[in-house]
C-alpha cells in the first residue's frame, strides 16, 4: 500500500495548543493523506464507513473496490490497513476466501475487527463477526450464551467493540437473554430498532444494555458509532424513552456495565432532566469520560459564546468527570445563518471532536466537510481541504473517527480535489496522522 499524502503544518500548531499540558506531546507533525492500494494506483471502488484503532495505527473501513488486495469478491468487504507497516488485510475473509462485511470497528492495537456480514454459514440474515488478525480466526459475536445466532439477525445499522477486543456491542430484535423487552414482558415496539446487546467474546456471556436506571429493560434505544468505551464497561446510546426519572424524550445516555447504571448524557446544569429539544448521535472517548452528540436548536444546553445559538455548531460535549457540559462553537468558516449545522462526530481521550458540518444549507457548496475541534484552541479547523485550503468540492465526514490521543483521524469523502491525482470518481478515506503515531516510511509520495 502507497499513501498519497502532504504535510500539514498549520493543524500542528492547533493541536499543541490543546494538547501542551499532556504528557508525550512535545511535538505535533502530522501528514495528510488518502488512502490507495499501491504507488500510482487508486481504489476502483467506493470506500466508506471507517473507523481507527484508539491506538491510532490501524484503519478499517468498507469498500467495493477490488485492488486492495486483488479479490475477485464482487461486494463490498471490509478492510484493515496498519498506517505504519502498510499492510493491507481483506478482514471479512476466511482463508483466502472474501465475503461480504460492511460497518468495520477495530480494537485499541488493530488486533481484533468487529464487522456486519450476511453469510448463511454465521446464521439468518445480518450478523456480527468479530476477526482475529493475528491469528485468522473468525467468532460470531451476534449469539446468545449458548453459541446461537440472533435468530433474527441484527438490525443493519452499526457495531461497536472495545479496545482490548473482549466486548462487541450491536442491535437485534432477537431476545438473546432471558431479560424481557419490555416492562410488561412484550418483545420490542413496532418501529423500534430492537435490544442494544454487549457479547463478551471471552466467556460468551452476552447482556442487554439498554437498560433504565431503576434496571427496567426497555425498547426505543438505538446503537450509534463509537459506542463502546476502550474497557468496554461504558456504552452511549440514543433513547426514545426517559431512561432516568424525570428525563425528556429522546435523549442520549450512558450505560454503566459494570456498575449497572444508566446516566442521563444531554443535559446541562440548567437543563438538568435533559435538552428540550432531542439529542442525536451520540459517541464516547475510549477512557468513557467524554461524550459528544448532536443537538440542535439550542435545547437549553449552552451558547458557545455564551449569548446566542448563533454561535453554535450544533455538537456538544459532555464531561462525565467534571460534570459539565459545553457547546462546541460554530467554525468561523461557517456563516453565522447556517449555525447548528453540525452532526457527526467522534471524541478522543483529550476531549478533541472531529466532526462534520453543512457548509452551506443550499446552493452551491451545501454539503458536509469535516472539522477538528480542540479546548483551548479557538473556533474549529476545517479538515477537509484542498491544497489551496478551500474546502473539498463533495460531501465529506458521513463516517469518520479519531483515536484515543487526538493525533490520528479519519474520515470518508467524495470530494476529488483535495488530492490533486484524485480520478477515481469514488469515495475515498482520509487520514491526518502525527508522525509521532507512525513510522514515515509508507509516506514518501503523495499530493504535494
Amino acid at each position: 500500500m502507497d499513501l498519497a499524502a502532504t504535510r500539514r503544518t498549520l493543524l500542528s500548531t492547533l493541536i499543541l495548543a490543546g494538547l501542551s499540558t499532556v504528557p508525550g506531546h512535545a511535538r505535533a507533525d502530522f501528514i495528510y493523506a488518502r488512502l490507495v492500494p499501491g504507488a500510482g494506483l487508486e481504489p476502483n471502488g467506493a470506500s466508506t464507513a471507517v473507523d481507527v484503532s484508539s491506538g491510532g495505527r490501524t484503519v478499517v473501513f468498507s469498500s467495493d473496490a477490488k485492488n486492495w488486495v486483488g479479490d475477485t469478491y464482487n461486494g463490498t468487504r471490509a478492510v484493515a490497513v496498519d498506517l505504519d507497516t502498510g499492510t493491507v488485510e481483506a478482514v471479512s475473509a476466511l482463508g483466502s476466501t472474501v465475503f461480504r462485511g460492511e460497518t468495520p470497528v477495530v480494537s485499541g492495537d488493530g488486533r481484533y475487527v468487529a464487522f456486519l456480514t450476511v453469510n448463511p454459514t454465521y446464521g439468518p440474515n445480518w450478523q456480527v463477526l468479530r476477526k482475529d488478525r493475528q491469528t485468522g480466526a473468525l467468532e460470531l459475536a451476534s449469539a446468545n450464551a449458548a453459541g446461537q445466532p440472533a435468530n433474527v439477525g441484527t438490525n443493519d445499522n452499526t457495531v461497536s467493540i472495545s479496545a482490548d477486543g473482549r466486548y462487541v456491542a450491536f442491535q437485534t430484535d432477537a431476545n438473546l437473554t432471558s431479560t424481557a423487552e419490555r416492562p410488561n414482558g412484550a418483545s420490542s415496539p413496532t418501529g423500534s430498532s430492537g435490544g442494544i446487546y454487549v457479547k463478551d467474546m471471552a466467556t460468551g456471556q452476552v447482556e442487554l444494555a439498554s437498560i433504565m436506571s431503576n434496571g427496567t429493560s426497555v425498547g426505543g434505544c438505538s446503537l450509534q458509532p463509537h459506542a463502546l468505551s476502550g474497557t468496554g464497561r461504558y456504552l452511549a446510546m440514543l433513547c426514545s424513552d426517559a431512561m432516568v426519572a424525570g428525563a425528556t424524550g429522546g435523549q442520549a445516555y450512558v450505560r454503566d456495565l459494570q456498575a449497572n447504571t444508566t446516566e442521563l448524557i444531554s443535559r446541562s446544569a440548567s437543563a438538568t432532566n435533559g435538552s428540550s429539544a432531542f439529542a442525536y448521535r451520540p459517541a464516547i472517548s475510549p477512557s468513557g469520560r467524554f461524550v459528544s452528540f448532536q443537538n440542535r436548536s439550542y435545547g437549553g444546553l449552552g451558547y458557545a459564546d455564551g449569548a446566542a445559538a448563533q454561535s453554535n455548531s450544533g455538537i456538544y460535549l459532555r464531561d462525565r468527570q467534571a460534570n459539565t457540559t459545553i457547546a462546541i462553537p460554530r467554525p468561523a468558516i461557517i456563516p453565522a445563518g447556517n449555525y447548528d449545522s453540525c452532526a457527526v462526530s467522534a471524541v478522543s481521550d483529550v476531549a478533541s471532536i472531529v466532526f462534520h458540518c453543512n457548509y452551506a444549507w443550499s446552493g452551491a457548496g451545501s454539503y458536509p466537510q469535516v472539522f477538528l475541534f480542540v479546548p483551548g484552541a479557538g473556533a474549529p479547523e476545517m479538515l477537509s481541504v484542498t491544497p489551496a485550503g478551500q474546502p473539498g468540492n463533495s460531501a465529506s465526514g458521513y463516517t469518520l473517527a479519531v483515536n484515543a490521543s487526538g493525533l490520528s483521524m479519519a474520515w470518508e469523502s467524495n470530494a476529488s480535489d483535495i488530492d490533486p491525482d484524485d480520478g477515481n470518481g469514488k469515495s475515498d478515506i482520509f487520514v491526518l496522522v502525527d508522525e509521532s503515531v507512525i513510522s514515515d516510511t509508507i509516506f514518501a509520495n503523495g499530493f504535494e
